[in-house]
């Protein structure tokens, strides 16, 4: 009898598209999965039903079509400073999750440990166990959820050999500070680690200090791949459009794996993404501003109902500690959202190795306004306690 590979044992479906099909099942509002369903940029739009036939339809070369590439280069120039080769520096994928997995296994090795800070995005879970790579967590404490040398330190082991931080943080909204990246540098560079930071959320911030990348801070650009995506900063995640950027002597393996996996991104949507990433910064402006009161009108909703979010500093989720519910944990607390409500969130437990420290759910703002309008009417008319 045919049998499931070894390195399968233990993975299923994630539990947001798990909540998401229950949602669809119930009529519920889901707040659960990312979906990013705020409308694209119209000029974007219309830029694709004009030229679409115009573009080619063939296949790019397998770090991606070159006016991608440099419109990436330019775009990470713009906003953190940060030079990079668009000929031997970037890579396109497909999605950042491409762009994890491929920078995975181009550049560790079954058994490799990888720091993962909890709470942590789960596909970052799922792709070290599919590699058969060992995940090494590091918990970090609500409210706050900073890195501390202390914590890192600790949790370095002889087989550790990379470590993965996203900032803005998915799902606590965290954006790490200078002086946590360069926390983060003076461990990778004692212990010689790859860091693989995931800043898909970056053009999504609350606040005036602008996005502070990774490999902007210390001598973290010489060990640093950067994952990027189109879908999270255009609301087009079904492009499935992303890129990964980092030394050169790393990037050309990447790429290797890249091409293996795929082939390419998509090269007809690499054209228009490319495109997207030259708009100005009067978009930006207005995209954050649009967040921004989003995350305020849901937060508003959860605390009315006499639950606890947090306060983001960036991407698109609340992080909402239920402890108020008589809960135990976020599974719990998730149910009688779902059930009591008809809203649908994501018990934190999704985003830990082991048991949070708190009841938390994630929800999802990214969604239109009448949406979150309606999610926050049921979350004011249902009953929230236990049983």
């Amino acid at each position: 009898m045919v049998k499931v590979a070894d390195r399968m044992r233990g993975l299923q479906a994630s539990a947001i598209g798990a909540m998401t099909v229950r949602c669809q099942e119930l009529g519920a509002v889901n707040l659960a999965q990312g979906l990013s369903q705020v409308p694209p940029p119209a000029s974007l739009l219309a830029d694709g039903a004009r030229n679409f036939e115009h573009i080619g339809h063939s296949y790019s070369q397998p770090e991606g079509l070159a006016v991608f590439r440099e419109a990436v280069a330019d775009k990470v120039k713009r906003s953190s400073g940060l030079s990079v080769e668009p000929a031997t520096q970037v890579v396109a994928t497909v999605g950042a999750t491409g762009a994890l997995m491929a920078t995975l296994t181009a550049l560790l090795d079954p058994g490799d440990g990888v720091i993962v800070f909890e709470p942590f995005y789960g596909y970052y879970l799922s792709s070290i166990r599919m590699l058969t790579l060992t995940p090494e967590p590091v918990r970090l404490t609500g409210p706050g959820f900073e890195i501390t040398e202390e914590s890192l330190r600790a949790a370095v082991t002889g087989r550790t050999r990379a470590m993965i931080i996203c900032t803005p943080n998915n799902p606590s909204g965290r954006r790490l500070t200078a002086a946590e990246l360069k926390i983060v540098a003076a461990v990778a560079e004692d212990h010689d680690l790859l860091v693989i930071t995931d800043e898909v959320y970056e053009d999504i911030y609350f606040g005036p200090e602008p996005h502070l990348a990774a490999a902007t801070v210390g001598s973290l650009a010489e060990r640093t791949v950067t994952l990027g995506s189109l879908g999270k900063s255009f609301s087009i995640p079904g492009w499935r459009l992303g890129y990964a950027c980092g030394p050169e002597q790393l990037m050309g393996a990447v790429r290797v794996a890249a091409d293996s996996f795929v082939v390419c991104a998509p090269a007809p949507l690499q054209a228009l993404g490319a495109r997207a990433l030259n708009l100005g910064e009067d978009y930006y402006h207005d995209f954050r501003a649009m967040y921004d009161r989003k995350r305020r009108t849901l937060a508003a909703g959860f605390a009315a109902a006499g639950l606890s979010p947090n306060e983001p500093e960036g991407a698109y989720y609340l992080f909402v500690d239920c402890s108020r519910m008589g809960v135990a944990t976020g599974v719990e607390a998730a149910e009688i959202l779902l059930e009591n409500t008809l809203v649908g969130t994501v018990p934190g437990e999704a985003f830990y190795l082991d048991k949070p420290d708190r009841p938390y759910v994630r929800a999802c703002f990214s969604l239109p306004d009448e949406v979150l309008a309606d999610a926050v009417g049921r979350l004011a008319n249902g009953e929230l306690t236990h049983g």
